[in-house]
């Protein structure tokens, strides 16, 4: 396995120029512009080795290292300074940095640095691998043990695929339920664990604009591809790939990625050579791609290549079980982050927080259970605390009687549910005519006037077990 340096510089000549040497040297690299791309990198790879340049845009590489020091101890980091930056070079080596190296770079003083680092470090390395730290910066969720059924199959799903390192696999859940922590899981599990794990959402850039960071482009592609790029796929050679939102790619990007999926291989934007890759692709999304694929929008080869495994993730409201666990995680998480002394979940909040639906799931608990903490004093967390939420006993009243009011009623001044109601309805339709179909989903998708496929993804989204499972 080939060594994985991390290069942290915001002038992307110096990215280009180093990540092309040392590439040449025989070493994987990966690219990060500022501290918040580079802490980002960390939270879902861990590198062999970090250039880190003392000068960044959104804050200092003494920043930057002591982040690194507080969640990866054992990483050797080695400096970039300039002349003029002696002090706080000598201030990084007092933060445990390996070393440093001035501008102009010196290749071989830097190769040099480079290779005594990960000589040094190698022991160090090999203890973190072993004892497994990644649950402290992939993703808070995934250290907390879920004991609902449905999650507790979802991570044995995980174990049972781990031996199949390239196959691919689809994550489908509501937003904030945590598909970017199964797709971390899947990585760390596989036999490319100590490769890349390179994300990206692909709802949040154009399509032109998600083609160049996907496949990379040439110099000259278009207007403003003033050099050569290397995409995710590219990068994240001996690795995984995780395409979040996938249901809102283009149909052209699909092309494409149907044939990487295929063959492994792909083009440059504007190139003409064939680049191999050997990755595994992970895809995620919030949309019935079934229901896409029948609506033209979504490539029916394409959305089978992705779903040789397939995993639903079911939102929190249909698994209170894990509720409880999860807040008091988030509570001990907060209340040392903030130096606060909150202890224990007092009877009120219990009570709240199994009442309230979630229609944000787990990234809206963590995010409540952050300002609240903040905000509160402790030591025990109390009703009173949501009260910003609106009414906290909104929730308590039984489904008929809140629909009832909902229908009948003017809506409250602080507002109601509408998706957890909208949902709750759905929900209980569903089973209404499951149970009466005597579990035949055929019958009981003609109940609701709806085609099989439908009723069996309702099925999986208000984690309703199918007949006949255990």
């Amino acid at each position: 396995m080939k060594p994985v340096i991390l290069v942290i510089d915001d002038e992307e000549a110096i990215r280009l120029f180093l990540s092309a040497t040392l590439v040449d040297e025989g070493y994987d690299v990966l690219l990060a512009g500022s501290g918040e791309e580079a802490l980002e990198l960390l939270a879902r790879s861990v590198p062999d080795l970090v250039l880190l340049d003392l000068m960044l845009p959104d804050m200092s590489g003494i920043e930057v290292l002591k982040k690194i020091r507080d969640r990866l101890p054992h990483l050797c980091v080695v400096m970039i300074t300039a002349y003029s930056e002696t002090d706080s070079a000598v201030q990084a080596m007092k933060l445990d940095a390996y070393d440093y190296v001035s501008k102009p770079i010196q290749l071989d003083k830097l190769l040099r640095v480079i290779g005594r680092g990960l000589n040094d470090t190698s022991e160090a390395r090999e203890r973190f691998r072993q004892l497994d730290h990644g649950d402290l910066f992939v993703g808070m969720e995934d250290v907390v043990p879920s004991i609902s059924p449905a999650m507790l199959e979802i991570y044995d799903l995980i174990r049972r695929i781990s031996s199949g390192s390239n196959t691919t696999v689809l994550i489908e859940g509501e937003s904030g339920v945590g598909k970017d922590v199964i797709a971390n899981q899947i990585h760390r599990t596989s036999s490319r664990t100590d490769g890349p794990f390179l994300e990206i959402n692909c709802a949040s850039l154009p399509e032109k604009l998600l083609e160049s960071e996907l496949f990379g482009h040439e110099k000259g592609a278009f207007t403003d591809a003033q050099s050569q790029k290397m995409g995710l796929l590219e990068l994240a050679h001996a690795g995984s790939v995780f395409l979040d939102e996938i249901g809102e790619m283009e149909l052209p990007v699909q092309v494409k990625l149907l044939r990487v999926l295929e063959k492994m291989r792909f083009r440059r934007v504007g190139g003409i050579e064939d680049i191999l890759v050997d990755v595994r692709i992970i895809a995620a999304t919030n949309r019935n791609l079934a229901e896409e694929v029948r609506a033209g929008t979504f490539r029916e080869d394409l959305y089978y290549r992705l779903k040789v495994v397939e995993i639903y993730v079911p939102p929190l409201r249909s698994r209170p079980e894990d509720v409880l666990p999860l807040a008091e995680f988030f509570l001990g998480h907060f209340s040392k982050k903030f130096g606060k002394n909150f202890r224990e979940i007092g009877p009120g909040a219990r009570e709240f927080l199994l009442e309230y639906r979630w229609p944000g799931n787990i990234r809206e608990l963590k995010n409540i259970l952050e300002r609240v903490v903040l905000l509160g004093e402790g030591p025990v967390l109390r009703r009173e605390d949501f009260q910003f939420m609106g009414s906290v006993g909104s929730h308590a009243a039984e489904f008929p009687a809140r629909l009832g009011e909902a229908l009948r009623d003017p809506i409250p001044a602080d507002g109601l549910d509408l998706e957890g109601l909208v949902d709750e309805f759905e929900a209980t339709l569903v089973r209404k005519a499951y149970d009466a179909a005597g579990g035949n989903q055929t019958r009981a998708a003609a109940l609701l006037g709806l085609n099989r496929d439908k009723f069996r993804y309702r099925l999986k989204q208000y984690g309703i077990k199918e007949k006949g499972t255990k």
